[in-house]
């Protein structure tokens, strides 16, 4: 026995809009092909989104073309197998998925479900010397209901033709595999019906990598879908006598940073933390994706981040080819929930949100009421369409009041410019 099972090729996705990454799947696809030419397998298992979009367009299908034809020319008993994952299925009005004109070309082989042989799903399946392969597209919710039918017209065929090596394909998400539970998962109690009919059920669906119990096996992607997949164990099986052995290609380098900013206290603070993270970064190989998460409770507006900087000194350490900042939370004090809320009026909210920002500057906590008066009543002016010349007038009013306060203190107080103060209470309320 030698075949190679794979899934979630996903070819046709540009990711970030960049065409790189849409030539870095249809790469990914050409590595496993060529894979199976140079260890001569018998055949090829794509278990189900072969495509990212039902609706391709035409450079999409002339790289699932291009590939195939090399392996029908270079290896032509190499035979490939497939399934419609739901990223494949035809929309209704088309009647035909774009797998069913390349099983119509003769570069793959659709296993789709039948009424024949006396089954009434899995009457569509494919023998060979010593393998027998069935397969099932995507069913989304109605998975679960058709196993136990599965399972038994498997039986029957079984019984009718004789014993064979049994593969089946499918396309579902187990349970337990992610890290979060995701809506439409089977949980393996509900698959043993098929253990008693099936040797090798090969799935796809989920990006990662997992085997279960000698029969389960998903090999995840080849490439990377999405950031959250980053670190996790990925690739296609190469199945021998000897059991299956999961192969990880070469592919551009993805690499996620993560930096706790919870005892960072300004702007200029993250700034330097952040490069310091950044400097603990190994090299990576060109043109990597870097993706940099901030998390924790933030302390200071999140508006004083400027994330273009960020983003260059990621450029300087990397030269990436694409690149993201993400702040994955943010303070309590920036977030009111629906219990701080309930029973107060829009103005009584107005004033809450408007006090929490102005308290997270030191300088002005003195001075709280007069500035959160003075932002709301800017802002009704503004609202009114009230001239410029009104609005710095009650900026200035608020000067004035500050001022007053300051100076009634003791000499060595810390005293606040007019102009330090209008900017402020503007960027406060745009905050806000």
């Amino acid at each position: 026995m030698n075949f190679i099972h794979a899934a979630d090729f996903h070819l046709g996705y540009a990711q970030y809009g960049l065409i790189e990454r849409f030539k870095d799947y249809a790469r990914s696809f050409q590595t496993v092909i060529h894979y199976a030419i140079d260890h001569k397998a018998e055949f090829i298992l794509i278990s189900g989104d072969l495509f990212h979009k039902r609706n391709i367009n035409a450079p999409t299908y002339e790289q699932a073309y291009k590939v195939l034809a090399e392996l029908k020319a270079k290896s032509p008993s190499t035979q490939v197998f497939a399934i419609e994952g739901n990223h494949d299925l035809a929309f209704h009005q088309d009647g035909k998925s774009w797998l069913e004109i390349l099983n119509s070309q003769g570069l793959l082989r659709l296993i789709r479900l039948k009424e024949a042989n006396g089954a009434k799903l899995m009457g569509d399946f494919v023998e060979l010397d010593r393998v027998r392969i069935f397969g099932v597209r995507y069913l989304g919710s109605s998975t679960l209901s058709v196993i136990p039918q599965i399972g038994e017209e498997i039986k029957q065929i079984t019984a009718a033709q004789g014993k064979k090596y049994t593969i089946l394909m499918m396309h579902f998400g187990m349970a337990g595999q992610m890290r979060q539970e995701a809506p439409g998962e089977i949980h393996y109690n509900s698959l043993l019906p098929l253990k008693e009919a099936v040797n090798y059920l090969a799935l796809g669906h989920y990006h990662m990598q997992y085997e279960l119990d000698g029969w389960i096996f998903n090999p995840g992607s080849v490439e990377m879908i999405a950031m959250n997949e980053s670190g996790l164990p990925k690739g296609f099986y190469h199945i021998r006598d000897s059991g299956a052995k999961l192969i990880t290609p070469i592919t551009r380098p993805v690499r996620r940073i993560k930096l706790d900013i919870s005892s960072i206290n300004t702007p200029d603070e993250l700034y330097s933390d952040i490069g310091g993270r950044l400097d603990r970064e190994p090299s990576a190989p060109s043109d990597p994706l870097i993706e940099l998460l901030l998390y924790g409770t933030m302390n200071f507006p999140k508006s004083e981040i400027s994330l273009d900087r960020i983003k260059a000194m990621i450029t300087e350490k990397f030269k990436p080819l694409w690149n993201d900042v993400k702040i994955l939370n943010s303070s309590s004090q920036y977030t009111l929930t629906d219990g701080d809320v309930r029973g107060l009026t829009r103005e009584q909210i107005e004033m809450r949100v408007f006090s929490d920002r102005v308290k997270l500057d030191g300088r002005y906590r003195d001075n709280v009421e007069e500035i959160v008066k003075s932002m709301i009543e800017v802002k009704r002016k503004a609202a009114a369409g009230v001239e410029e010349n009104d609005i710095r007038k009650e900026l200035r009013w608020c000067y004035e009041k500050m001022k007053t306060s300051q100076e009634s203190k003791p000499t060595d107080s810390v005293k606040v410019p007019e102009q330090k103060i209008q900017k402020t209470l503007l960027s406060r309320m745009e905050d806000a």
